[in-house]
Order: C-alpha cells, then sequence, then structure tokens
C-alpha cells in the first residue's frame, strides 16, 4: 500500500504549504533551501530520501529529507530486518510505535498517491495504476510517525526516517484498494504536528479514512 506518490520540489513545498495553511516552513539546520530547491515533481518510492515536515525542537516547522523506511533507534545499524515504509493504524498501539505517534509525528507533503487496481486483496494483472489527488488542490498531507536513529560507533551520525500511515480505504480508494494512507486535512495539521500534543484518545480520533472528495485517474 502506499507504494510510490508524487512529490514536488522542495521550494514548491514551501510556497504551497504555507498557501495552504497559514503557517511557514523553514529547512531543517542541516539543510540549506539551496539542498532542497527545485520545482520539478517526481515519482518517489520506498527506501529513498524523500521531503517531510516535522515540528523542530523550538516549535517551528521544518522541511528536510528523510528516509522512507522507518528505522527505529535501538537498531545497531541503519536498516531494518522488517518493511516499514508504511505502519497499519491498527499496530500503533504497539510499545516502539505507541511511543513515536505520541512524540514523533511528521506529514508528508505530496501531490498524489498510486495504487495498483486489487480484487479480492490482491493486484490485478496486467498492472492497472490509478493515481489519487485532491481536487483543486495540488499538496496533499499524508500522516506519519519518525524516528531519529543516532550511529552507535561513535554518537553521532543522526539519521530520519519515517513510516506513513495506513487506513482502512475511503469509497473512492477503496473501489481500487484495499488501504489508503492517512490524509491530514489542513485543519488538523498545526495540531497534529504539535510536540506538545500527546492526548493518545484525540490522535487516534484523528487517525481515519479521509471523509473529503478525491480524484482517481487511471495512469496509461
Amino acid at each position: 500500500m502506499c507504494g510510490s506518490f508524487q512529490q514536488p520540489g522542495g521550494i514548491r513545498i514551501i510556497r504551497e504549504f504555507a498557501s495552504l495553511t497559514g503557517i511557514p516552513l523553514t529547512p531543517f539546520p542541516q539543510f540549506s533551501v539551496s539542498d532542497l530547491s527545485g520545482l520539478d515533481e517526481l515519482t518517489l518510492r520506498p527506501f529513498s530520501d524523500a521531503l517531510m515536515i516535522f515540528a523542530g525542537k523550538d516549535g517551528g516547522l521544518k522541511l528536510a529529507p528523510v528516509y522512507w523506511q522507518l528505522i527505529h533507534d535501538w537498531e545497531k545499524e541503519f536498516k531494518s530486518r522488517y518493511s516499514c515504509f508504511n505502519v497499519r493504524a491498527e499496530s500503533l498501539d504497539r510499545p516502539h510505535n505507541h511511543n513515536l505517534l505520541l512524540r514523533r509525528r511528521w506529514v508528508f507533503p505530496v501531490g498524489g498517491f498510486f495504487e495498483n487496481r486489487q480484487a479480492n486483496g490482491k493486484t490485478i494483472k496486467p498492472r492497472q495504476v490509478y493515481e489519487f489527488s485532491l481536487p483543486g488542490r495540488s499538496l496533499m498531507t499524508l500522516g506519519g510517525i519518525y524516528s531519529v536513529w543516532t550511529n552507535p560507533a561513535n554518537g553521532k551520525d543522526r539519521r530520519l526516517s519515517g513510516s506513513i500511515i495506513t487506513v482502512s480505504p475511503n469509497k473512492t480508494v477503496g473501489e481500487i484498494h484495499s488501504r489508503m494512507p492517512f490524509i491530514v486535512p489542513p485543519d488538523q495539521i498545526s495540531a497534529w504536528l504539535n510536540r506538545d500534543f500527546d492526548d493518545l484518545e484525540k490522535l487516534k480520533e484523528m487517525i481515519r479514512p479521509y471523509e473529503g472528495p478525491l480524484e482517481a485517474f487511471p495512469r496509461r
């Protein structure tokens, strides 16, 4: 589920996120605007760096490249034995996910996401790929959790990695696929990214299938 998506260049994300939410974004301190530059939209897949938004220690929202595959902080190397680029909402009660949900939440700013058409839970062959986007909007914000891994060999070399939260599909996606990413509505982004917001029950209430309209287009 949610194995690929379209993501605008960093400058476009900064502009469009501010237009969508009224909230300014700044590059994470280790990265400059030039590192995040570009206007072209790219199709990205798991196990690569993607631009994500999270709250810094000062409370301001930051944009930075994050590895799209969750690597927990206890791992001795920056890799995982499991496929963790998506995390099911139903598994967020597990201790390792529960703690990240409380303390380390981010949003994935994308133009749209792709799914293969399924029948009875299995991908139809030949593959029929559909693109999902929000009508009239160029940016969609997917919710997820992230981890900060520190190299145990030197106590330095910190790296960020994250997963997208998936939920049951709404009607539009359900006609194509059995899961969909958690889409954070614009009016809930501030709460979702607030480092001081740790009401577990309210957080879980936020994680639900998107209730607004979605557009689905077959890709040729």
